[in-house]
């Protein structure tokens, strides 16, 4: 029987606040309103911590989450209206609510499988909060059938996925759909402009489609409103683009700002798969709706040049200090969440997360000194936590030290969906969390960088795509796939991030930073490749570096001038000659290519007369022929201005990824129109077909 509980209603709805919950994560929830069952929505609790950035050099109060903490919105005739039977397909599941010496309970239905009314879904949203607990209501689930989320106990391992993927498997990778912003004010009716880098937005005669691609699992969808909005509408036009029809619409109630949901839809696997998406209300001034998904795939890999791998890292300093904080954490990124990441049908995914061994000082004042809790979280998601013994039993000179071992972790395909809900393409970031107890002096250090590695699928085709005339998974692609990719960041807010695309005619080599100052920027870099390459041209951004018309007469005068010298046999004179000729030669920027012993040296240095650039792009020829189809990307380093005219080279940043080139085919170019993974190339698939299974 339900008793009368007095409660504190917002909008319409209670806020209970539920501590070592049970997973929740792709459920749908509902309770009874006395007349219809009504979605229960969830907002995580996060916990604040004192957080070092490693790449800023600054403290910063961040938000971290254990899914186990958050806060149920239920609408407040649940607690005084027996519901009736469950819905079939969901389970009963009783919450015990209680505000001071007053309990009431609540049933709910719970399933993976949302409950429809009449064109609706009524879908659970789910949100990570950005405050501690106000209501003073306190739920407690009455034996959950779910137990509460568990951290990884593998820590120090990678649990049974390797990082690596390997031929025969069958992985399920994950990209981001990319939408414009739309604003919208009093009645709307509008789709949701596709954020493609090509400008071309129509497909099957229809406006807005973005192309999703083949094999399509599900889909997790973000919504962020800025400003409000009164009974809006969301809705999803998935279409079979091969015969251009409809095949299914999802219409959901539209969320208040940063939800995400899960979306379970069955399109044909073989068929290409276009979304459009449509919002509709009223917003009684000036609102924004951003939509962000994350669609989940299931790709078999047929041929390793259908992967890709991505590796990142941070430059640590020495040490880390702290004074009089419970609690602190180190914070590696934010890194670059690139699409395609390679996950397996349980979760876990092909990468690893190398957090190198590091110790830890404290002063105590009592006569032992105590354990050391360390807790990991990737994207602000807990992961795993150890428990550090002393490296002696007792002070030694008033201070407790602590050796923690390295430890190996793995991205989530979780976290990494939800991180792509928040946000347009996502990010990554791996904190180290230490309880201190207050102590007055702590440092933390470290003798290594952190170094994140993953694979990902990049093949825009379906897995089981055959070029008839060579038998083999890969056609001749006719813009550049992306390869590899290598992510700094540094101790002055270094973020530098190198990229190789390779197509059967070209590879282009990239460079963005943002390390413009004048008197201290990035003025060269070095790629070491074993792919056999000749031909360099250098852009910067899009345009293409042409030698100054100065440059260029000042040069042909020189030219006379030295012969002049020649003549006379002024040595002297032609000294002087030659190095103003090469102050003219060096005033643009250049790129070279050297080569010894199958390894490719492909280097840029930056014009003394050009301004700092964000981005640098070397185009080159691949060998037409190269002896294997593997190649490898040795290192990077990049090249540092110490003076106006004087550009350092770094010492090699080892990188060590595997780049498998695409196999020869003899077709025409197959172009791939994947908005999905905008950046990577764009696609019309009809010169190959579906092979068999």
């Amino acid at each position: 029987m339900l008793l009368a509980l007095s409660v504190a209603v917002v909008a319409g709805y209670v806020e209970v606040y539920v501590e070592d919950g049970p997973d929740l994560d792709g459920l749908h929830i509902y309770t009874w309103d006395g007349r219809e069952w009504t979605p229960v929505h969830v907002t995580y609790v996060p916990e604040y911590i004192n957080t070092y950035i490693t790449a800023a050099g600054q403290w910063a109060q961040m938000p971290y989450y254990d899914m186990s903490r958050y806060i149920l919105q239920i609408p407040r005739e649940a607690l005084t209206h027996s519901p009736p039977d469950t819905p079939p397909g969901l389970e009963k599941w009783t919450l015990e609510v209680q505000n001071g010496t007053r309990k009431a309970v609540v049933e709910l239905a719970v399933g993976k499988t949302p409950i429809t009314k009449e064109n609706l879904t009524l879908t659970t949203w789910y949100a990570l909060g950005d405050q501690p607990p106000k209501t003073p209501h306190r739920g407690k689930f009455i034996n959950p059938p779910r137990s509460p989320p568990k951290n990884n106990e593998a820590a120090g391992e990678v649990g049974t996925t390797s990082h690596a993927v390997s031929p025969g498997t069958t992985i399920y990778p994950i990209g981001s759909l990319y939408f414009q912003p739309v604003k919208v004010s009093g009645w709307f009716n509008t789709y949701v402009p596709v954020d493609t880098p090509v400008g071309d937005n129509m497909m099957c005669g229809l406006l807005e489609m973005h192309w999703v691609g083949f094999e399509v699992q599900n889909f997790t969808v973000g919504v962020k409103v800025s400003g409000t909005i009164n009974y809006g509408t969301l809705t999803l036009e998935f279409y079979n683009l091969d015969t251009c029809t409809l095949i299914t619409t999802y219409s959901t109630p539209l969320p208040s700002s940063g939800r995400w949901t899960n979306i379970d839809v069955q399109p044909p696997q073989n068929s290409q798969i276009g979304i459009r998406i449509h919002a509709s209300g009223y917003a009684p001034s000036d609102a924004t709706i951003d939509v962000y998904i994350a669609a989940r795939y299931m790709k078999t890999v047929n041929n390793l040049a259908q992967v890709a791998t991505t590796k990142a890292t941070t430059d640590f300093p020495s040490s880390v200090s702290s004074r009089n904080r419970d609690r602190i954490a180190l914070l590696f990124g934010p890194y670059v969440a690139y699409d395609g990441l390679a996950a397996t049908a349980a979760g876990t995914t092909y990468s690893y997360i190398y957090v190198p061994p590091h110790s830890a000082r404290l002063r105590w004042t009592g006569q032992h000194c105590p354990p050391l809790m360390v807790y990991y979280y990737i994207n602000g998601i807990a992961y795993t936590q150890r428990s550090i013994a002393p490296a002696t039993p007792s002070p030694a000179n008033g201070y407790c030290r602590y050796d923690v071992s390295s430890t190996v972790l793995q991205l989530w395909a979780r976290g990494y969906a939800i991180s792509k809900t928040q946000s347009k393409g996502g990010e990554i970031t791996i904190s180290a969390a230490y309880d201190v107890r207050r102590s007055p002096d702590v440092t933390i250090s470290f003798n290594d960088n952190l170094e994140i590695v993953y694979h990902r699928w990049i093949e825009p085709f379906h897995s089981n795509y055959i070029d008839s005339s060579t038998g083999k998974p890969l056609g001749e692609w006719g813009y550049e796939l992306l390869r590899g990719t290598y992510q700094v960041l540094g101790l002055t807010n270094l973020n530098m991030t190198s990229e190789i695309r390779i197509s059967n005619s070209q590879i282009a080599l990239s460079l963005a930073h943002n390390q413009l100052d004048p008197t201290r920027h990035i003025c060269g870099a070095e790629w070491a490749v074993t792919v056999p390459v000749f031909g360099p041209s250098l852009y910067y951004g899009g345009r293409w570096v042409e030698e100054p018309l100065w440059a260029r007469l000042g040069r042909g005068l020189l030219d006379v001038v030295g012969w002049l010298a020649t003549l006379s046999r002024s040595s002297v004179f032609s000294i002087v000659v030659n190095v103003v000729y090469n102050i003219f030669e060096t005033a643009s920027g250049s790129a070279s290519v050297d080569s010894s012993n199958g390894l490719y040296i492909v280097r840029w240095i930056k014009g003394w007369a050009e301004p700092p650039q964000p981005t640098v792009v070397v185009l080159l020829n691949p060998a037409s022929s190269p002896p294997s189809r593997h190649a490898e990307w040795r290192y990077f380093r990049e090249g540092h201005s110490a003076f106006p005219w004087a550009c350092i080279i770094a010492s090699p940043r080892d990188v060590n990824t595997n780049i498998y080139l695409p196999t020869d085919g003899t077709r025409q170019w197959s172009f791939a129109k994947i908005w999905t993974w905008r950046g990577q190339t764009s696609i019309v698939t009809d010169v190959l077909t579906i092979h068999a299974r």
